[in-house]
């Protein structure tokens, strides 16, 4: 009888024990998978490097009225002389992004115009080297438009029948550019090339009661090699 009672009580504990058991399932810790971040990479666009770049472009060109001081003899001095149709070219090398070297040339091409009447023979030149500070205000792949400023020296000249007009000094201009593609762009500026009251006459330099007050507007096309 000790022998059942024995053997019944080892098989309910192993039943037991296996049923327990039968509940039991491993651990299995979490997998945390941690997305790779992707490197973004930025393009600049190739045309905003250093490289050498040359333009033409149209000139507007004005001298202030001078009292006393009429293009070839003509009496009235109510209005300013405008050189309506004049020439641009210029030269530079661009070393960044925000500077560059740039020399110009500003030549008319067609008679004076004063008072509504067109006056020969009263030409005007300028010959000028700037420092340019630019500034981009849009920066895309594909396009770069930039503000700058013009700082330098230069010699204008006036040169009528009978007398020439000359002044060298500082020179300065503002101006904006837009890039079309990587190597060409249109721009946009003002330049004052003399403002001042001592100038030489027929090669004679004298201070005057008026200055010789000369500027230009200038619309061009650059293309850069």
């Amino acid at each position: 009888m000790k022998i059942i009672k024995l053997s019944i009580a080892s098989m309910m504990a192993i039943s037991s024990f296996s049923f327990a058991g039968g509940d039991i399932e491993p651990v299995i810790e979490p997998k945390i998978v941690i997305p790779k971040v992707k490197d973004i990479k930025i393009d600049v666009p190739t045309y905003s490097s250093a490289g050498f770049y040359m333009a033409v472009a149209y000139s507007y060109a004005t001298e202030k009225q001078r009292a006393g001081i009429t293009p070839n003899g003509i009496v009235t001095t109510a209005d300013d002389a405008t050189w309506e149709l004049s020439g641009m070219v210029l030269a530079g090398y661009q070393i960044n992004d925000n500077f560059a070297i740039e020399g110009r040339v500003t030549n008319s091409m067609d008679d004076v115009t004063y008072n509504d009447v067109d006056v020969a023979n009263y030409d005007l030149t300028n010959a000028a080297l700037y420092a340019k500070v630019m500034y981009p205000i849009t920066l895309t792949q594909k396009n770069v438009t930039s503000i700058y400023a013009l700082l330098g020296y230069g010699e204008t000249t006036i040169d009528g029948a009978t007398t020439e007009y000359k002044s060298d000094g500082i020179q300065w201009g503002v101006g904006a550019s837009h890039n079309i593609n990587k190597n060409v762009s249109v721009f946009a500026d003002y330049t004052q090339l003399a403002l001042e009251d001592e100038y030489d006459t027929n090669s004679v330099t004298a201070t005057h009661t008026d200055e010789l007050d000369v500027s230009t507007i200038n619309v061009g096309l650059a293309y850069k090699f």
